[in-house]
């Protein structure tokens, strides 16, 4: 065992070196019957990836991916790293620079672990690549085959004595950049400057800060407006785009027409494509309203003959399209739009809210909403750090709230929104308050989702308090029935809203045992 976790540290601090340590006549390599990933790479004329093994040479990285250690290495094959190479204005892997060369192959590198091809699944691979970054995995309609981050297909995949190699047909663009370096492209000149005008550049130049000896790591979406799209409606600078807004002259302040119209196109979670294009088999209308940095204010996403609108107008037949997506950033994501996407105050359709979707959990969670994990996560919350939660323990020693994410092989609770629970472990009478997203008026049937363990008897007993009055039926979540584990849908009760606005949900514990809580879905009546 401790030979194999002195290996891991090495392969780590390999990456982490300017040079690679390991001389070519190096004797590390045990197993020379089955070769490792560069060696293997070299000597396998088939897979066409002579250029990635020069790139691997040329970044003093070669040797290091022979280390007697798990990897998961995406290659791509000539063809795509010659016109890499043709993007880069370069002709040679020798003439970028040392600095991108290293970053490209830690960019497509993922440290201790090996993903087979049947590992991926939709959504976000469980551990990072060598550079820190998240890779996307989808799955292509012809045939299925595996995409990453909707750039590169893997085309053939191959086992090694130290890694699973996916060979891809189109290299990866390594994420350097914030959202606000992204918005320096020409095509955004215009929205840029209502970005600086209105404040929020800093918010978008952020990454991570550390307050109070704690890191804390941003996420985003920002569906951004070209210039083409505003220069369609005779909106040519930032002033004209203040006159069509009727805004003041005060642009920081949120009441301000400007800066509202800056919010709305901003979440303080990064949404990706696949999941705004994400419906419950039973949700018919595919149609859902997320919460915007705006106060009070929703943007619709809607699925209309398999095309994807933001605010969808049923009468006109019309809404805004994607134009680009998922223009991965170090803090967030981008979504390019082909309209001015104006706000709109949005119909009441169904909204499944996750009681950990706050924008501290993914600060400060390494593994929030991260699919595909092979093992249980789970992370105790505590009242000093996690303030989108107050919350009362009954005695104080019991746990109180823990954030649990569930692995692919555990099948019942794996069905759960993004995977993941707010665990209530707060003893008789304890009780939990958070604040809900905006609802739209309206009247709705609300259910809670959750997991629910087999018990002898029916236990985890919560009642729901929402802006200071009772609400619904008491309900268990544990036990009631004499069949397997479940993932249930518990009918709460009926509730009317008569203001667009967010609420206050308390959860009240009416007993010993703990409740493990995915969301409150409001569905209109």
């Amino acid at each position: 065992m401790k030979k194999i976790l002195f290996l891991l540290v090495i392969s780590i601090a390999a990456f982490c070196s300017c040079t690679d340590p390991y001389a070519a006549d190096s004797t590390y390599i045990k197993d020379t019957s089955a070769l490792p990933a560069a060696s293997y790479l070299e000597q396998t004329d088939s897979l066409n990836a002579s250029l990635w093994v020069e790139l691997l040479k040329y970044a003093d990285l070669y040797n290091t991916m022979n280390l007697a250690a798990n990897y998961t290495c995406f290659v791509p094959n000539n063809d795509a790293m010659k016109a890499y190479l043709s993007k880069k204005g370069v002709t040679k892997v020798t003439d970028l620079s040392l600095s991108d060369a290293k970053t490209l192959v830690k960019y497509h590198t993922i440290k201790g672990a090996a993903y087979s091809a049947v590992s991926f699944e939709e959504g976000v691979i469980s551990d990072t690549t060598a550079t820190g970054d998240y890779l996307s995995t989808s799955f292509a309609e012809n045939g299925g085959a595996v995409r990453i981050n909707l750039e590169a297909t893997i085309t053939k995949t191959v086992k090694t004595n130290n890694a699973y190699v996916h060979i891809l047909n189109s290299a990866l663009t390594p994420v350097t950049e914030t959202i606000w370096d992204k918005l320096q492209s020409s095509d955004f000149t215009i929205f840029r400057q209502a970005v600086e005008a209105t404040g929020y550049k800093d918010k978008l130049n952020t990454i991570s800060e550390v307050i109070n000896s704690v890191a804390y790591k941003y996420h985003y979406t920002l569906f951004a407006v070209p210039d083409s799209v505003y220069k369609a409606k005779n909106i040519t600078s930032l002033a004209s785009l203040r006159d069509s807004l009727k805004a003041g002259s005060d642009y920081t302040a949120s009441t301000n027409a400007l800066n509202l119209y800056v919010a709305y196109h901003l979440f303080n979670q990064q949404v990706s494509y696949s999941s705004l294009a994400y419906f419950a088999l039973t949700d018919t209308k595919r149609s859902k309203n997320y919460s915007t940095v705006a106060a009070d204010q929703l943007l619709n996403v809607s699925e209309v003959n398999k095309v994807l609108y933001v605010n969808y107008n049923s009468t006109t037949k019309t809404g805004v399209k994607f134009l680009a997506v998922n223009r991965n950033c170090k803090n967030g994501v981008v979504h390019v739009m082909s309209g001015l996407m104006p706000v709109v105050i949005p119909k009441a359709t169904t909204l499944q809210w996750e009681l950990t979707d706050f924008s501290l959990m993914s600060s400060l969670l390494p593994k929030y909403r991260v699919s595909g994990l092979t093992t249980d996560y789970s992370y105790q919350l505590t009242s000093d750090l996690f303030t989108c939660y107050k919350w009362l323990s009954v005695p104080d020693t019991k746990p109180g709230l823990t954030y649990v994410i569930t692995n692919k092989n555990n099948a019942v609770p794996y069905k759960a929104l993004n995977y993941d629970y707010l665990r209530l472990n707060l003893g008789t009478y304890g009780w939990v308050e958070m604040t809900t997203p905006t609802i739209v008026a309206g009247t709705y049937k609300v259910t809670i989702e959750h997991y629910n363990p087999l018990a002898a008897q029916a236990q985890g007993k919560i009642w729901f308090i929402v802006d200071g009055t009772y609400f619904g039926s008491q309900i268990a979540t544990q036990g009631a029935s004499k069949t397997a584990n479940q993932f249930l849908k518990t009918v709460v009760g009926t509730i009317t809203f008569t203001t667009s606005t967010k609420h206050k949900v308390k959860i009240l514990a009416a007993d010993n045992y703990s409740s493990d809580l995915d969301c409150l879905t409001f569905t209109p009546q």
